[in-house]
């Protein structure tokens, strides 16, 4: 494990704007932009990343190498969660 004061060697911050490359095979996906909302540990070389776009539902987790800074685009915050809100269940 590192420690604390050392830079992790992340290659985009928590809050950065970026988009999905296109050096990859077409996905169903939104075409971004997306926020970094987590920087996650290796797997299998690769720094991955939890990132979220004001598009869609859900959070992907992508690997380093398929992300690219996107410069022109912002993420509507209004549809980012931050947290999943719960059902609430009546009893009659």
């Amino acid at each position: 494990m590192r420690p604390l004061h050392e830079p992790s060697g992340h290659s985009f911050h928590i809050g950065s704007v970026v988009r999905l490359s296109k050096r990859f095979p077409a996905r169903k996906a939104c075409s971004g932009p997306y926020e970094v909302v987590a920087q996650l540990p290796e797997r299998d070389g690769q720094f991955q990343y939890r990132v979220k776009s004001g598009c869609e539902p859900f959070y992907r987790t992508v690997a380093e190498g398929e992300l690219e800074l996107d410069g022109g685009g912002t993420v509507t915050r209004d549809h980012i969660p931050s947290r999943v809100p719960r059902r609430r269940v009546v009893a009659p």
